[in-house]
Order: C-alpha cells, then sequence, then structure tokens
C-alpha cells in the first residue's frame, strides 16, 4: 500500500488561516484594553511616588509657604522632585501636576495640568483606571 505524504492541502491551509483570524481578532481589543489599564496602574502608582515625594519635602522643610504651592520640577523648586514623569495612559497627556498645601501637609498630584484627575484620591485613581474601559 503507497503512502500519500504530500502535505496539506490548500483546503487545510485556508481554514486554519481562518481559525486564526478569527482569534486575533477576538482577542486583539482585550489585549489593548490590558495594556492600556497597566498603563494607568502606572500613573497612580507614580502619582503615589510623587506624593510621597512631596509630603518627605514638607517634612524637610524645603517646600514652605501658605496654601497651595503648586510644583512644577522643570521651574527648579526647592523639591527632590527633578522632574515631572509623562502620563502614560491614554486619557490625558502631558506631566503630572502636583499641588502641596504644607500648612496642612497635604498633597495632591493630578493627571495633566488643570485636570479632576486627582490621582492620589482612591475613588478618582480607581475612575481613571477604568475610564472608558
Amino acid at each position: 500500500m503507497k503512502k500519500n505524504n504530500n502535505g496539506f492541502s490548500l483546503v487545510e491551509l485556508i481554514i486554519v488561516i481562518a481559525i486564526m483570524a478569527v482569534l486575533v481578532g477576538v482577542l486583539a481589543p482585550q489585549f489593548i484594553k490590558y495594556v492600556e489599564q497597566s498603563r494607568r496602574s502606572r500613573d497612580i502608582q507614580t502619582a503615589q511616588e510623587l506624593r510621597e515625594a512631596a509630603l518627605a519635602d514638607v517634612a524637610d522643610g524645603k517646600i514652605t509657604g501658605t496654601g497651595n504651592v503648586s510644583i512644577t520640577p522643570s521651574s527648579g523648586d526647592p523639591s527632590t522632585i527633578s522632574e515631572s514623569p509623562t502620563i502614560a495612559g491614554n486619557v490625558v497627556t502631558g506631566n503630572f501636576h502636583i499641588e502641596v498645601d504644607p500648612t496642612k501637609g497635604t498633597c495632591h498630584v493630578y493627571a495633566g495640568a488643570g485636570t479632576t484627575w486627582d490621582l492620589t484620591n482612591d475613588q478618582v485613581a480607581s475612575a481613571y483606571k477604568q475610564h472608558n474601559m
């Protein structure tokens, strides 16, 4: 008896390619969603680190004043924060905006200047992380 070892037929290859195209079409949006969510999680973590650094500067007396003091790292403010990292999530773009009140010992870090995304507020940060998901 002879064996026919000619490989796969064209129909079999087209079926496999069609199945792979369907899988990619279904999985790609989920993958993109998870990548964006991880970027926003990184933004929240960075905002918390900036907040801790600003509060440490207040405790060390590097940042003083009354009322809200806006920290713009590139302007040479007396802070250990040398630069404000770029925002990774696509909800807003730009750098973080940091406001410190040395008299109250509070600090808020916003995602971009003039936005309402206060990433040091747990509820707002959670909404930022889940925005349009």
